[in-house]
């Protein structure tokens, strides 16, 4: 089976402008959920760009396929981007999803009376539905968008058993309003683990004092190809070059999720136990020696070199496959020069656009 994922035409729209006419430096709208009432916060569209293009190259590299619903797609077809490269590969997909759309429908509908925790957001998501079924037009387009939209890519996701990536403004709109997506996605759960045990990491080397304590935080697979890369439009191409480097980790990635999918508990297990090897192989690489176990450490070029009394074989293991793969992903950059190359590539270096969208990235230790 496949390891795919759905993701939103209004994501490689988004992606497609940034590519053909660069970071946006207006606002777009995050709603946000404060005493049982919705509003809309002003936020950086040059960011959410900037995450819908990070969330779709991790997608690139660690998925066999990106399935985009085919009805709207002509949203960033006709638009002579980068993205098309990966669709003349197969790798991004349009599919007819519609085909099951009565299902689809009735799951929307659940879910978006889910999506809405509070009383405003009830009656202005009704103000949408009625209005769309009187004229074909929804008084608040943002909210429309957002939730119902995405409500139905959650729909879409249920009904065809594929994990979802949704663009940034409703994934927002998710986590605000207390809605969960569904755990079961392999992907989703390793990127997790890389980008924790990356803070992990800058938290033991850069330390954690009261006022200088915050870090940049890039997922692990934007900064590989930022560094490749030599202008903003050389990301999808070397992105889709990289699948090959990161086919073994996709293979391992597809064996992770067919457990999952399964309830394979047994199989979940040692896939989990690598994931925790890692973990603890990083752990005494950056200094965090169990007492028993104590830990020696000396400056070497770019990364330490270390002598523990611990588990040889266990250690070795973390040279070779996955194990290493992983490792070199979280023991490599944060992404702060990465995320300022990102920004001068597209001719915001030094201006508030620029220092935005750096910032959106801190993790606060």
């Amino acid at each position: 089976m496949a390891q795919g994922v759905i993701a939103d035409n209004w994501s490689l729209q988004d992606i497609s402008t940034l590519f053909l006419e660069g970071l946006d430096k207006e606002k777009a709208g995050e709603i946000i959920i404060d005493e049982n009432q919705h509003s809309y916060k002003p936020i950086s569209i040059a960011v959410t760009q900037t995450e819908a293009l990070f969330d779709f190259i991790t997608d690139l590299v660690l998925r066999d396929e990106i399935l985009v619903d085919e009805r709207f797609a002509d949203a960033w077809e006709g638009m002579d981007s980068p993205i098309l490269n990966a669709k003349k590969l197969g790798v991004v997909r349009a599919y007819p999803f519609l085909s099951k759309s009565d299902e689809i429908a009735e799951i929307r509908e659940e879910i978006s009376d889910r999506i809405c925790s509070t009383e405003s957001l009830r009656v202005a998501h009704k103000e949408n539905v009625d209005g769309w079924n009187f004229n074909k037009k929804s008084p608040h387009k943002l909210l429309s968008q957002t939730l119902w939209g995405g409500a139905g890519m959650c729909a879409r996701s249920y009904v065809y058993e594929k994990s979802y990536t949704p663009h940034p403004l409703r994934k927002r709109l998710f986590i605000n309003s207390g809605f969960m997506l569904p755990a079961g996605d392999a992907v989703h759960q390793v990127s997790s683990f890389l980008n924790d045990q990356k803070v992990k990491v800058s938290e033991k080397l850069l330390g954690n004092d009261k006022l200088f304590s915050t870090y940049i935080n890039i997922p692990a697979i934007p900064i590989r190809i930022l560094q490749e890369s030599q202008s903003a439009e050389q990301m999808i191409s070397i992105a889709l070059q990289m699948r090959d480097d990161f086919q073994g980790l996709r293979d391992w990635l597809k064996m992770f999720q067919n457990a999952i999918s399964e309830e394979d508990t047994k199989a979940m297990i040692k896939y989990r136990k690598q994931l925790d090897s890692a973990s603890q192989y990083i752990d005494k690489k950056i200094g965090y020696g169990a007492s028993s176990s104590p830990v020696s450490m000396e400056a070497g070029i770019g990364i330490f070199k270390i002598a523990i009394k611990g588990n040889p074989l266990d250690s070795l293991k973390n040279q070779f496959g996955i194990r290493a793969t992983l490792n070199k992903l979280i023991l490599g950059s944060s992404g702060r020069e990465e995320i300022r190359k990102y920004v001068k590539m597209f001719g915001v270096d030094g201006s508030a656009t620029g220092y935005e969208i750096e910032n959106s990235f801190i993790v606060k230790g």
